[in-house]
């Protein structure tokens, strides 16, 4: 079983596949009589290795929906999330979690363990303390049992309809980016090209630090002299 994945996983974008590793602090291993063992000769320390279980239900990739530009909340905003055994579904609520958790009405929330409701609602009143209220039929009855886990994702607001008070589909970093790349395109149509670069540097820079902030790993592959090249 995993644990701390957000430690324990990586990833490496190639093209368009997505290879996914596990680090193991165990060192290289060998199976001997039916028992996983370290041999003397074989090296140890960390190494990134394939995956040593199975993912039934799929994976999960989180990343900004570029349809979907604009939400009523910043996105470091929506982190309310509630998660347990005892949380069951009637057509119209969820019990379990409420307002005591955070949760309000209009919230949008993003159901992931049930057994017949994983998906993504909005709430359309906040109910009792433990309870969320959604329109009418929106859920399967199902009683508690399932260990369910309900969160607040940003809400999407239409191109439309964007104010003021809505936000960019990013987090504060890239938005700050977003608003030093407009200043310099501002300064470059007015002719002001000291300044649009002045702008696009801070822009980069803040790019540069939102991508700094990603926990990543380098990684390298030995060649054969007689690999294909």
């Amino acid at each position: 079983m995993s644990y701390q994945t957000n430690r324990n996983w990586y990833y490496y974008l190639n093209g368009r596949d997505l290879q996914l590793y596990q680090l193991s602090n165990y060192g290289n291993v060998s199976t001997v009589a039916g028992k996983r063992v370290r041999l003397p000769e074989e090296p140890y320390g960390n190494f990134l290795v394939y995956p040593d279980e199975d993912i039934t239900n799929g994976l999960r990739i989180e990343y900004t929906h570029l349809g979907e530009p604009f939400v009523s909340e910043a996105m470091e905003d929506t982190n309310v999330k509630a998660s347990g055994t005892d949380i069951s579904f009637s057509t119209t609520t969820i019990t379990g979690i409420g307002t005591n958790d955070g949760f309000a009405a209009l919230d949008k929330v993003r159901i992931i363990g049930s057994a017949s409701n994983d998906g993504d609602y909005t709430s359309v009143a906040g109910g009792s303390g433990t309870t969320l209220v959604f329109a009418a039929s929106t859920f399967t009855a199902e009683s508690a049992g399932e260990s369910i886990t309900v969160y607040q994702i940003p809400k999407a607001v239409t191109t439309a309809s964007a104010d003021e008070s809505s936000h960019v589909n990013l987090n504060r970093m890239l938005s700050l980016a977003v608003v030093d790349y407009l200043q310099a395109k501002v300064a470059e149509l007015s002719g002001n090209l000291p300044l649009k670069d002045y702008h696009m540097r801070d822009f980069w820079k803040k790019v540069g630090d939102n991508d700094s902030n990603k926990r990543k790993i380098a990684m390298s592959f030995s060649m054969s002299p007689f690999a294909i090249r």
